[in-house]
């Protein structure tokens, strides 16, 4: 099945001029097939048809074909390119360069390249899977985007591969080059968003590509290529800016500003109101099942509870006795998950369903402290999905289970009536642009590497098998190329059961 797609995308490249065998797409990525996350694993089921969950997919099918015939629907016609090509052209826009090519901007290209095929073949088992039809097949509308292809007819609508490489790319430059991050994020955003434009796919299936995109980036970071490409990325592009060598484009950059990334929350006079209070209604029917009191049982925001759900995921036992760098790199995504979070809370204001609607909420006794605090974005939702992709990274073993459990932990604020179900949505996208920042960190990575080596003694995996640096190269001088070229700067890389020097 996975070679069955990764032909699709080999066949695309061919029609677009770019020659490109099924296994060399599989040795560009970062992330091997066999080791992707699976979307079928920690992401619903595309809505059928006859659900009310595909209301919100048809207003937004209706929506995306009033943009057609502007500004905003030439973009995104333009970006259903399907070769990297599409995104070394948002990218120098977006960092103020005249082309990003193999031949001028190398470590650019490759960094973008190798990112493309891994956000792109994310997607490959649950399109698989569900072949569901795209929303000009189902609506029987003719294909309208510059570059889409009848190819498009037999590869699945979800999740969105488009959206995957797109937000995929854009969260690995936000980390490369942070001073921008906003606005690269903001295009990554919108280039997912174009696909609903132009009709190749429904609103859910871009969701559940960005998705994908952050859980496989997430995955990435365990190899330790990524974090030499961004490197030598990050030095080649100073370099052209004409920045010096001794600046430092990370030190003293915000967290990422949501209120520059993500569209606005809905309102009540959108049409996109109408399938807020349907998923509302539906999701009441869950509260006086098991898993509305899963919902109740975890609506507490805290360390203790973070330990619990996560600690469940990676079958193990988190404490700060048992597991300190574990405990202290969950405490550090809580802290600055809440701060990403309340910074926008007042400045995207929205009434809570249960405020919104006068019922009560499932979790009474929260009612009084959270009545007056904004529906947008969701609190719960960004710790739970900021927590999933940092521990996925520190477990990848598990990391289908732990994307999961991130995911429920953000459903179930629609279930016990505090949030919409666009902000829990939206709330995902802030998640995964504040862990491209926290990667920006070299602080941040030695805490996921101190985490990773605490949890391989733990459960008692050796390094050799494990898969990762065994030491991490933490300073010197980058080149072009992502090498070290201090005299101290060997590491070891395990790789393939195999140790080799990295200088």
């Amino acid at each position: 099945m996975k070679s069955k797609f990764v032909w699709m995308l080999a066949t695309l490249l061919l029609v677009c001029g770019k020659p490109m065998t099924a296994q060399t797409a599989e040795d560009t990525a970062y992330v091997a097939l066999k080791d992707m996350p699976d979307a079928r694993v920690f992401l619903p089921l595309p809505p059928d048809s006859s659900s009310l969950e595909y209301m919100d997919d048809m207003v937004q099918f209706q929506w995306g074909k009033t943009q057609r015939n502007t500004a905003r629907g030439q973009q995104a016609s333009r970006e259903s390119l399907w070769t990297p090509e599409i995104m070394c052209s948002i990218m120098s826009e977006v960092l103020g360069l005249n082309t990003i090519s193999e031949a001028e901007t190398p470590a650019l290209w490759r960094l973008i390249t190798r990112t493309y095929y891994t956000g792109f073949l994310s997607t490959t088992d649950a399109k698989n899977e569900y072949g569901r039809k795209r929303p000009f097949m189902q609506m029987n509308d003719p294909l309208w985007a510059e570059y889409d292809t009848d190819l498009l007819l037999t590869n699945g609508s979800y999740p969105s591969g488009h959206t995957a490489f797109g937000w995929a790319t854009a969260l690995v430059f936000a980390e490369m080059w942070p001073p921008l991050q906003d606005a690269i994020l903001r295009r990554g955003f919108q280039f997912g968003e174009s696909r609903v434009i132009v009709g190749a796919h429904y609103q859910s299936d871009v969701t559940a590509g960005y998705l994908c995109a952050a859980a496989v980036v997430a995955r990435a970071h365990t190899n330790p290529q990524l974090e030499r490409d961004i490197l030598a990325a990050r030095a080649e592009y100073a370099r052209l800016k004409g920045f010096p060598a001794e600046f430092d484009p990370v030190t003293g950059v915000d967290l990422p500003h949501g209120e520059d990334i993500l569209n606005a929350p809905v309102d009540t006079t959108s049409y996109r109101y109408i399938t807020d209070l349907t998923r509302h209604w539906d999701a009441k029917k869950l509260r006086e099942t098991p898993r509305g009191q899963q919902a109740k049982d975890e609506a507490e925001y805290s360390l203790p509870m973070m330990y619990q759900v996560f600690g469940q995921a990676m079958e193990i036992a988190i404490s700060p006795e048992a597991t300190p760098a574990i405990c202290e790199l969950i405490g550090l995504v809580f802290e600055r998950s809440s701060q990403t979070a309340d910074r926008l809370k007042p400045l995207r204001f929205r009434k809570r369903p249960f405020v919104q609607l006068g019922e009560p909420s499932s979790v009474p006794g929260d009612e009084a402290k959270e009545r007056g605090k904004s529906s947008f974005p969701s609190g719960h939702t960004n710790l739970g999905w900021t927590m999933a992709l940092t521990m996925a990274e520190v477990a990848p073993e598990h990391q289908d289970e732990i994307l999961r459990r991130g995911y429920q932990y953000g459903y179930n604020r629609l279930i016990v009536g505090y949030h919409w179900f666009t902000d829990i949505e939206a709330t995902r996208q802030l998640s995964s642009a504040l862990v491209a920042r926290l990667h920006a960190d070299q602080s941040f990575r030695q805490l996921v590497e101190n985490a990773r080596a605490e949890y391989m003694k733990v459960v008692g995996i050796p390094t050799v098998e494990y898969g990762v640096r065994a030491i991490t190269p933490t300073s010197g001088t980058y080149t072009i190329d992502g090498r070290l070229t201090t005299a101290d700067s060997r590491g070891i890389l395990i790789q393939n059961g195999k140790k080799r020097v990295v200088k």
